[in-house]
């Protein structure tokens, strides 16, 4: 027997490299755990590593001073360093050191004998099953998608720098490229500037046949089909390019959605992104692009975060573009910690979309980019309707939210595929009558100095539209101490009310929003069914969630008396007070005169907050 001297390299790692001490009677599984024990930063079983020969085809070892070895000490993966580590050169735990290295008895002191190949952390159960699921299927037409969609970032860049660090590094699986994409690429990078960027994004060999995904995906980059770029053009020119270079590319790999506002004047009226993408599952416009025909930059720049109010909670940044013709910025967006509730773009990268390298490259940092979305967007609290989308209701309105603003448009036919606006009223009220009565309830709740209700900003009869303000989330109490706090800032809107003879008529949950920015307060909305009391009775609300005198005849604002007991009965929070449980029997009973009053009401629910504080503080 032996003693070996190998010189070890873990691939993917900057200056990794190290040497080991071992007989040369010893097993591969042996030098595993030598390895292991030689490396603090390899945190996985030892018997997990994949081990490689660093010997070229032609039988001699990789040496330090090849080109190869100096990008791997960067932690670079060049078409030699994947071949050299292809799954059937592996060692295995069983087979003699002696059957690799005998030779290294004589070794050069600058050869590199052992490639090792570390797994990525595993954090979770199901990221196990994902990473044997891709192991699996590696063979699979488009495993280089899920790879990309499954990788588990554990640690966020946090500065610019260490962004585009982690958009300039290459792949860990490669996407394959056809033979005519590989020959296009071939045929312009005749200054070789193109290579180190292919071998970070390509398989080094293309195939005669491949996936459609990985057809699309690689061509619109490789061979983009550019619309006339020449003379004077609008944004709707860019916008397939952008949008295939973007949100189908990242639609395509990780199943997320995207929203596309094509109306100029209606994006900026309404403070929206061009383009909006959102994680599978979630709400929060995670990466958001701007975008002009032509100019300068730093116009699109500025309106990324210009009417932005933060409201991303503990995430460090959300991610954006900003594009200008050919020309794309990628940039984070941060929170302005100068202002309250402002946000400052800082710049990443600018890419030229009419050059084939800066295309490749663009297309590395978006497929790397896409990797951060998952962990930033799950450290941001869900917002309960979807970020500057809009919803259909079936009675004909149309709600658009917007930065800090609602835009309800009324007469909307949500049957009609065109979304072309007509007299579409299922109730027979028309949205001239029900915008009108929204001037005058909010024209006096004003004057009565109403707290905790939606502020109407503007309306407009020809466009058959109001604006509103703030955009609130639909967020129910999670406790006792909220439903209290919610109680009695819906009791301050009453009482208020009350005073000046307007009832809402609609009290419910989905009408009772958290503000964004106030902690545990809630506010009023929707009040196209108030109206001043007494009022006679309506015939298109439902029995089962309104008073019952509603529905039948004349009635007071006592209806939403009733309708706090409805809140209560409808709480998801279980076991409550008791005291609370009389105040729900009370606001329910059917008779009107019955009830309690909002100012009797508020007094029982500060009482009750008041005891919960006390119970609060001295625990």
């Amino acid at each position: 027997m032996g003693l070996l001297l190998l010189e070890c390299a873990i691939v993917g790692q900057v200056e990794s490299t190290f040497v080991v001490k071992i007989d040369d009677g010893q097993m591969i599984g042996e030098l595993k755990e030598v390895i292991k024990a030689e490396t603090a930063t390899i945190s996985c079983d030892a018997r997990d590593l994949q081990l490689f020969p660093a010997k070229t085809i032609d039988g001699k070892w990789l040496l330090s001073s090849m080109e190869d070895a100096k990008k791997l000490k960067k932690g670079e993966t060049t078409a030699l360093i994947e071949a050299l580590t292809h799954k059937d050169r592996e060692m295995q735990g069983e087979d003699p050191i002696a059957d690799f290295f005998a030779d290294t008895k004589t070794q050069q002191t600058n050869q590199i004998h052992v490639l090792v190949v570390v797994p990525e952390e595993i954090t979770s159960l199901e990221s196990k099953m994902k990473r044997r699921r891709l192991l699996a299927d590696e063979d699979a037409p488009d495993y280089w998608m899920a790879a990309i969609d499954d990788e588990q970032v554990t640690a966020l860049p946090l500065t610019c720098e260490d962004l585009r660090k982690h958009l300039q590094r290459a792949l860990r699986v490669k996407v394959p490229i056809s033979d005519e994409s590989f020959q296009l690429i071939r045929e312009h990078n005749t200054t070789g500037e193109c290579t180190s960027t292919y071998d970070k994004l390509f398989e080094p060999v293309p195939r005669r046949a491949i996936s459609d995904g990985a057809s699309i995906v690689g061509g619109s980059f490789v061979d983009p089909l550019f619309c006339g770029c020449s003379g004077s053009v609008s944004k709707a020119t860019y916008h397939f390019l952008w949008d295939s270079l973007i949100a189908v590319l990242f639609k395509r790999i990780s199943n997320g959605t995207y929203l596309r506002y094509r109306n100029e004047s209606s994006s900026i009226d309404l403070g929206r992104p061009d383009l909006c993408y959102y994680c599978k599952y979630s709400d929060v416009c995670i990466f958001r692009g701007a975008e002009k025909a032509s100019g300068q930059m730093q116009v699109p720049l500025k309106e990324l975060c210009d009417k932005l109010v933060w409201k991303y909670d503990a995430a460090p940044y959300i991610f954006g573009y900003a594009a200008v013709g050919l020309k794309i910025c990628l940039v984070i967006i941060r929170k302005d910690e100068m202002t309250e509730r402002g946000a400052k773009v800082e710049t990443i990268e600018t890419y030229d979309l009419s050059d084939l390298h800066s295309r490749l490259q663009f297309f590395l940092a978006m497929l790397n980019l896409l990797t951060l979305f998952r962990p930033v967007s799950k450290l941001i609290e869900p917002l309960g309707i979807p970020e500057y989308g809009n919803i259909i209701a079936g009675n004909g309105v149309k709600i658009s939210l917007a930065e800090d603003c609602v835009v309800k448009t009324y007469g909307f036919d949500p049957i009609d595929t065109f979304g072309r606006f007509g007299p579409f009223d299922p109730y027979g009220i028309t949205s001239g009558s029900v915008i009108w009565n929204l001037r005058n309830v909010h024209h006096l709740m004003k004057k009565g100095s109403v707290p905790n209700v939606v502020e109407l900003r503007k309306t407009s009869m020809k466009k058959k539209h109001v604006i509103l303000s703030p955009l609130g989330r639909p967020v129910a109490p999670r406790n006792v101490h909220q439903l209290l706090t919610a109680l009695r800032d819906i009791l301050k809107a009453l009482v208020a009310m009350h005073a000046i003879k307007i009832m809402h008529r609609d009290l419910r949950w989905p009408n009772v929003l958290k503000y964004q920015d106030k902690g545990d307060k809630w506010f009023l909305i929707d009040f196209d069914d108030a109206a001043l009391s007494p009022a006679s009775k309506v015939n298109h609300l439902r029995a089962e969630t309104h008073a019952p005198e509603i529905l039948l005849s004349s009635h007071t604002v006592k209806v939403d008396i009733w309708s706090v007991g409805y809140l209560l009965r409808t709480t998801n929070i279980r076991n409550l007070p008791a005291k609370l449980i009389t105040i729900k029997e009370k606001c329910l009973q059917e008779n009107p005169m019955q009830r309690p009053t909002a100012v009797s009401l508020l007094k029982s629910i500060e009482e009750l907050l008041g005891v919960d504080s006390a119970h609060t503080n001295a625990l």
